[in-house]
């Protein structure tokens, strides 16, 4: 297998803005998940990836002798990472991530302004980011990614600039940057808060992107910045239609081409396993979702490998839409390449797509 995602429930304190599967540590709790993960691991036979991710929830919420349990049943070959909040990492859990086999970190930073820290329920400061940063990379993992958020309450332009100065002073070989969606079950669901100006927010992703590509950064996915070579290997999965398989509850997964949702329930995951949710797709479903989650990216989208995929002649099927867009999309070799403005009107062009059977 080429992928494996391995979801974390687990974690210290709820962000306000985060609707994911997760529940606060219990040791307990955490024991009985525990026992189930490995189970799930062994039944699945996997061991030999090319690249694993342990995402959450807060995968650096398990002690040092929890994660060695759960990192020794894998041999991963290409990359291997691991997202932390910073007030969670430490030395001895860096040195044990490095020893086996950890090359690269996603760091939950969200800002670096203590203010919106506060109004979202993180608990790690300014410093803490520089502090844990620095420990990393003075113990051989210097493939850091930090997620940064916009568009969150009370902030401004200014905010986003300030950010963006503290990330490019820290020389990082990866950014990731998310809007804040109002979810319905999150604190700031039930606050009812409402969305900043779409106008604004418009406004502080031009900021980043400017900002960022002046900087010498790629921009090879819509949410996603790196140094040359930087880029997620892992995530390379999802955009180029290749299966990945997912582990524990809340976890999503494609084998054989067929996406599963992994149950959200953690009670139920303990008792009885994965309870997958199977989607039941349609052949065109999966062809769009392919064509979606390629043109995403700079890497673009393999005419002959979804031809043969799909059994059909993309250039004969959409040969409008290559005529509409030829300004933004371009054929070279085979792939079709989005361009920075297709991106920036990527749902304006997916809809075309839709309405063509």
């Amino acid at each position: 297998m080429k992928a494996v995602y391995l979801h974390v429930p687990f974690c210290d304190s709820i962000c306000a803005y985060c609707d994911f599967c997760r529940i606060i540590t219990n040791e307990d709790t955490k024991s009985k998940w525990m026992a189930q993960i490995i189970e799930e691991i062994k039944q699945k036979n996997i061991h030999e990836v090319d690249t694993l991710y342990f995402g959450g929830g807060t995968p650096s919420s398990l002690t040092c002798e929890q994660f060695k349990k759960i990192a020794s049943l894998f041999n991963v070959s290409k990359e291997f990472t691991v997202e932390c909040n910073p007030e969670s990492l430490d030395l001895e859990k860096i040195q044990l991530y490095k020893k086996l086999g950890v090359n690269r970190i996603s760091l939950g930073v969200q800002t670096f302004n203590d203010r919106l820290l506060k109004v979202i329920n993180r608990k790690h400061r300014k410093e803490d980011i520089f502090q844990v940063i620095q420990l990393l990379k003075e113990n051989g993992i210097d493939n850091i990614s930090i997620d940064l958020m916009y568009a969150l309450p009370e902030q401004s332009l200014e905010d986003i600039k300030k950010d963006l100065e503290n990330f490019l002073d820290l020389d990082i070989k990866h950014l990731s940057i998310y809007s804040l969606q109002i979810e319905e079950n999150s604190i700031f669901g039930r606050q009812n808060l409402k969305p900043v100006d779409e106008d604004i927010e418009a406004d502080m992703y031009e900021l980043i992107c400017r900002t960022m590509e002046k900087a010498g950064y790629l921009h090879y996915e819509i949410s996603s910045f790196c140094k040359p070579g930087y880029h997620s290997k892992h995530n390379l999965a999802y955009w180029q239609d290749e299966d990945f398989i997912g582990l524990g509850c809340g976890a999503s997964g494609k084998e054989n081409n067929v996406r599963y949702d992994n149950t959200r329930s953690l009670k139920t995951y303990i008792e009885s396993g994965a309870n997958p949710y199977i989607y039941e797709e349609t052949q065109k479903d999966k062809a769009f979702n392919a064509i979606m989650m390629a043109l995403r990216t700079t890497f673009g989208l393999d005419i002959q490998k979804w031809n043969q995929r799909y059994d059909q002649d993309f250039i004969k099927k959409y040969q409008s839409i290559l005529e509409k867009y030829h300004d933004v999309l371009k054929l070279e070799n085979g792939i079709l390449y989005p361009s920075r403005e297709a991106m920036e009107i990527l749902n304006t062009i997916l809809v075309d797509f839709l309405l063509i059977d």
